[in-house]
């Protein structure tokens, strides 16, 4: 079994979700409430946990960041 939580921020799309669960058969319980857990102890457990937001294009962020795990080329060095 898997089971999802969903954040969903406009009732119509609730709705619509809830029709298209039941059509499917999957049953559905709805928890009220901001928080699922307990809060945590301090601002820096609180700002990790929160995370960042939603990347709209997922492609482009990883391969920034691919770009970034590379070795720059050092003066040093013979490159």
């Amino acid at each position: 079994m898997t089971q999802l939580l969903l954040e969903i921020p406009r009732q119509q799309d609730l709705d619509l979700l809830l029709t298209l669960f039941k059509r499917l058969n999957i049953r559905v319980v709805q928890r009220s409430g901001d928080t699922i857990g307990p809060e945590p102890d301090d601002a820096e457990t609180a700002f990790i946990l929160a995370g960042l937001p939603p990347k709209q294009d997922f492609e482009t962020y990883l391969r920034e960041f691919e770009e970034s795990r590379k070795d720059k080329p050092l003066p040093s060095r013979g490159n």
